[in-house]
């Protein structure tokens, strides 16, 4: 028996807590089909998983991805089992929106447990205790980076970096905050307070990815947001903070396969 909660509802994206009531008697079915694309965080206890002909086992800080139409079967070991996940489900205009076209091909269910994914499960946590609408969407729009190719799977060159997890989140928030703004590496790294080397570093072993790299992709997230609420496409480029729209419709062509002008047709 499987226990959901709602613990955030949002207009794109639901997030919940998966756990088993006490003293219950669960059975696995012999396969389900998944429906939505869903980021799960494994919290506590550990389960096994079969897509395609493999057995997948995942422990706490493991990421399970999951797209529509995937059949799959689950294998717990106890009557009662005792693993805890938190679920961020997507609606299929914000994944585009965060990560672009995407190829067709099936990625690994798995994530493994790593710096990058506990930072992401860390600030999906802090967030939902703010309770701050803004923050919980932008620790979740972070989250959908498991579901591209540019995975949460490299691994650790530079040790302590959890001590500023903290400041990273600020700076983030920040990017996301005031993207019309010209941010540099140099005025990110002064507001947390380090060294531009050495916040750049910092940043990429917790988020995944290079400073620029996360903005670029905050900022197309946003310039796609404002287009589908019928944004004109010099307006979304310059709220997005793209002042030259030459360059805006080209970068923008490449992530979402379509120039911004038909991107809603």
């Amino acid at each position: 028996m499987n226990r959901v909660t709602t613990i955030f509802e949002g207009k794109s994206l639901v997030i919940e807590r998966f756990d088993h009531p006490e003293h219950c008697f669960h059975r696995d079915p012999e396969s389900e089909q998944t429906e939505q694309t869903v980021v799960t965080f494994v919290e506590r206890g550990a389960f096994e998983l079969m897509e395609g002909r493999r057995w997948w086992v995942f422990s706490p800080g493991d990421v399970l991805v999951s797209s529509p139409g995937l059949k799959r079967r689950y294998r717990h070991f106890q009557s009662c089992p005792e693993d805890v996940c938190v679920s961020i489900s997507f609606a299929p205009e914000i994944v585009e929106e965060a990560l672009g076209k995407l190829s067709g091909n099936t990625l690994p269910p798995k994530v493994p447990a790593g710096i990058a994914s506990n930072f992401a499960f860390r600030w999906i946590i802090e967030a939902l205790h703010s309770a701050s609408r803004l923050e919980i969407e932008s620790a979740a729009f972070h989250c959908a980076t498991a579901l591209g190719r540019h995975r949460w799977e490299r691994a650790p060159r530079l040790s302590g970096v959890g001590a500023h997890a903290r400041k990273i989140r600020t700076a983030c928030m920040s990017m996301a905050d005031r993207l019309e703004e010209n941010h540099s590496l140099t005025s990110l790294a002064a507001e947390a307070g380090m060294s531009p080397f050495y916040f750049a570093r910092v940043f990429s072993e917790l988020v995944g990815e290079a400073p620029h790299r996360y903005l670029l992709r905050v900022r197309l997230r946003r310039a796609a947001e404002l287009l589908r609420m019928g944004a004109l496409v010099t307006e979304a480029a310059l709220k997005s903070g793209f002042p030259d729209v030459n360059h805006f419709s080209r970068t923008f062509h490449r992530r979402f396969g379509v120039p911004p002008s038909r991107y809603t047709a």
